[in-house]
């Protein structure tokens, strides 16, 4: 019989649970986060493995809405996860959109890649395109590495790691069918709105070769590809994200965040 894989799970609780709520609905989402061995096992018994590391990245003031209107708080979930073994990291909101999670994680793994002990794979779940560097750098110490992340996730994350999981496919170990009357569905990412969690994460002007380079790591898409998000045009696009404008400029410009002037020319 073979070894066992020693193995690491981290989980971007936040990140999963709302891709949950969106694409298979409120009930798949809470039954993920109050019963974590309904998808556990499923996801971690293919094989031989010894779980050496759970770890579980959780804002405890995040919510979801269920089916009935009312708020679940992700706090109220984290004895479920205790229970089963998972240490349980706080990581509240840095920004309006960002909690942190990707980057403990990321600090977290590199730890434990370079710790006393051997780990032969690790499982990373979150749709954050983000981690690809991580995923590059694990191959690269020769470790096995697998993402739970949105099924329509893009060819350069699929590349990155030798196996990825569908968050449909997690969904389904909870009791979703795709089938069924009326069901919410996965679909691929809403451009224009990525393109807005992207800027609201910027600090001052955003070079547009710059915002299209983070634009395809979180999509594999280019922002020239999607017809600028699906608006049309560059100008569209700008006009369709609130308080922003563009200043021309070498590379195609660059966009000023709302309260920003752009550069008066020099007086002749």
């Amino acid at each position: 019989m073979p070894e066992p894989l020693r193995a690491a799970l981290y989980l971007d609780f936040d990140n999963v649970v709302s891709g949950l709520a969106e694409g298979a609905g409120p009930a798949a989402a809470e039954r993920f986060a109050a019963e974590p061995a309904a998808w556990l096992s499923p996801l971690m018994e293919d094989r031989p493995r010894r779980t050496l590391i759970r770890r579980c990245y959780m804002n405890p003031a995040g919510s979801f809405t269920r089916a009935d209107g009312s708020r679940a708080f992700f706090s109220t979930f984290r004895y479920p996860f205790q229970a089963m073994g998972f240490e349980v990291v706080d990581c509240p909101k840095l920004t309006r959109l960002k909690n942190g999670a990707d980057l403990r994680i990321a600090l977290d793994v590199m730890d434990a890649l370079t710790g006393p002990v051997r780990i032969d794979e690790f499982t990373l779940m979150s749709t954050d395109a983000d981690f690809v560097p991580l995923l590059l750098r694990l191959r690269a110490q020769d470790r096995a590495t697998r993402m739970v992340a949105h099924p329509d996730v893009g060819r350069i994350v699929r590349a990155a790691a030798d196996d990825v999981i569908g968050l449909d496919a997690l969904a389904s170990a909870l009791g979703w069918q795709a089938d069924a009357p009326d069901a919410p569905h996965f679909e691929a990412p809403d451009l224009l709105r990525v393109v807005g969690e992207i800027l609201a994460d910027q600090q001052g002007p955003v070079h547009l070769p710059h915002l299209g380079q983070m634009l395809v790591a979180r999509t594999d898409q280019t922002l020239r590809g999607s017809n600028y998000a699906g608006t049309g045009s560059l100008e569209a696009l700008v006009a369709a994200l609130p308080g922003w404008s563009w200043e021309a400029g070498p590379g195609g410009g660059t966009l000023l965040p709302p309260g920003w002037q752009a550069e008066e020319p020099p007086e002749a």
